[in-house]
């Protein structure tokens, strides 16, 4: 389903680029909006630079509101694109700045930051202030879809598509949620363009892609802080790999998740999903409490027994969370390895819920 950029979006370029125009001197010009790429995706817009040795062309990627989850999802969006990428947000803080040079990914902002490294023309701005107290769209209403109650129930819709034409009574029930969560989740999702509804039970999901990118980005922000039951340091790097989670009833998240679910990651930190703080392992795996510790327990927030656990393609194994969960993990790290390797997850078990 193609992507329909909206006019915030539009404006925010525009407004982007006009900046980038009045810092540099170097003018970019907008080509096109939607352009379509492999796999049936979208980027967002196409701009141009000129140079002395004729015009480059960047895919862009418009992200309002630039966090690390963000950044990770445009950097793996990006990486199909047929052009150098380029991510055009509100505003990039100086760290954020340093860590897109580091991934050579282009940006500008409207604050007049910018990075950009296409020879002959490269440029590179950071620590601009925005000259605006409220950045574009900063006054539209939030999306209580978003926030971490509706969150619980989008996931729990998501990963459980028979559920979406259940009574209310049932979705709350299964995505634990108060029952009057369920109709306003329903109502914002309406108001938004992500669902239609017919007679008595119909409902349908639309835009999929974009619902489940909004769910990634909002879910490291909103939910996953209020879930954190202990961070702790373990004895050895690869202490995991002969654990069984069976007796204590939890799951692999993150980028251990991945290495099972992919053979290809090297996993430096730990995420597990349990009910509760399970004493027995960490007694068990010899794991000390750290602040900065490379284990994290955090709550899990869905009830494994209502959720499917075949994808289009593969079983997902018992021990590892739904392949939602730890795309949005890897992609809120924004690291290189983990991004390429959440792509192999999008690919192999998320495209279906994308066609």
């Amino acid at each position: 389903m193609q992507y329909q950029a909206n006019t915030d979006e539009h404006q925010l370029l525009l407004r982007a680029t006009e900046k980038f125009a009045e810092t540099t001197g170097i003018h970019l010009r907008i080509v096109a909006y939607e352009q379509p790429i492999e796999n049936g995706r979208f980027i967002d817009a196409l701009i141009q630079v000129g140079g002395a040795t004729g015009a480059n062309t960047y895919a862009v990627e418009m992200k309002r509101y630039l966090t690390t989850a963000k950044l990770g999802l445009a950097a793996e969006q990006l990486k199909d694109a047929p052009y150098k990428g380029m991510l055009v947000t509100d505003y990039v803080n100086p760290n954020m700045a340093e860590r897109l040079k580091e991934m050579d990914l282009a940006f500008i902002d409207l604050a007049g930051n910018a990075y950009l490294n296409e020879p002959p023309i490269f440029v590179y701005t950071k620590g601009n202030r925005p000259a605006e107290k409220k950045l574009l769209g900063t006054t539209q209403k939030p999306t209580r879809a978003f926030q971490p109650t509706g969150l619980k129930m989008l996931f729990g819709l998501l990963t459980n598509p028979e559920l979406l034409h259940e009574p209310y009574r049932d979705i709350a029930e299964v995505t634990d949620v108060a029952l009057g969560t369920v109709g306003w989740v329903f109502t914002d999702m309406r108001e938004h363009g992500y669902l239609i509804e017919g007679k008595g039970r119909e409902r349908r999901i639309t835009m999929k892609r974009r619902l489940i990118e909004e769910w990634v980005t909002a879910y490291p922000d909103k939910l996953r802080p209020k879930l954190r039951l202990g961070r702790y340091r373990a004895p050895t790097h690869h202490w995991w790999e002969e654990v069984d989670l069976k007796p204590h009833k939890a799951q692999w998240g993150g980028e251990v998740a991945a290495a099972k679910m992919t053979h290809y990651l090297r996993p430096e930190k730990v995420v597990l999903y349990a009910d509760a703080i399970p004493a027995r392992f960490i007694v068990e795996n010899q794991l000390k409490t750290d602040p900065d510790g490379e284990v994290e327990i955090l709550q899990r927030f869905w009830k494994p027994e209502y959720l499917r656990r075949t994808t289009d393609q593969t079983e997902v194994p018992a021990d590892i969370a739904p392949p939602l969960l730890v795309y949005a993990d890897l992609m809120a790290t924004a690291d290189d390895r983990n991004i390429e390797t959440a792509k192999m997850i999008y690919e192999r078990f998320l495209h279906g819920h994308f066609e």
